[in-house]
């Protein structure tokens, strides 16, 4: 251990309060200040029950994989336009379209003019009622080309410099 005051490398410190810092200080540098008291230790009593959920939920609770969907579902790049043909081609509106898959005609139109990206939800919705596929799987290249998942390494820059 170290005294925090002096610097000293001791085998035992003492907690002492100097100028109301409490420091872990060697014997020398205690005479500085007022030994600080141990406080005695309270018994614990009934833990609340939102601690008791909070641990349980923590237990519960796994860290995310960011690598895990290596081939994950991204929507395509002319989603607008595949939406357009495939509605047009079945001979509905928008308004239809809209009221068939349970949204307003707004969103329908924002989402064929390029305006807005759908989530989930909706693509799922969309892909159903007009029997086209809106997602295709991406995989990342860097896994793809055999590099390191974790951290780009120089290796890796090498590898990326020939290819």
């Amino acid at each position: 251990m170290m005294c925090e005051l002096c610097g000293k490398d001791v085998t035992f410190c003492k907690k002492v309060t100097i100028e109301g810092v409490q420091l872990a200080v060697c014997s020398e540098c205690s005479k500085f200040g007022i030994e600080s008291k141990k406080a005695p230790e309270k018994e614990m009593g009934p833990i609340p029950v939102v601690t008791q959920r909070l641990e349980i939920r923590n237990l519960r609770a796994k860290p995310k994989d960011v690598l895990e969907g290596m081939g994950k579902d991204e929507l395509v790049e002319d989603f607008a336009e595949r939406i357009r043909n495939a509605r047009s081609s079945k001979g509905m509106t928008q308004k239809n379209l809209a009221m068939k898959i349970n949204e307003r005609q707004t969103i329908v139109s924002k989402i064929e003019t390029d305006q807005m990206r759908p989530d989930d939800k909706v693509i799922r919705k969309l892909e159903k009622e007009l029997g086209i596929k809106l997602r295709e799987k991406v995989v990342d290249t860097q896994v793809a080309k055999g590099m390191s998942t974790s951290a780009l390494t120089l290796a890796d820059l090498i590898r990326m410099q020939k290819d």
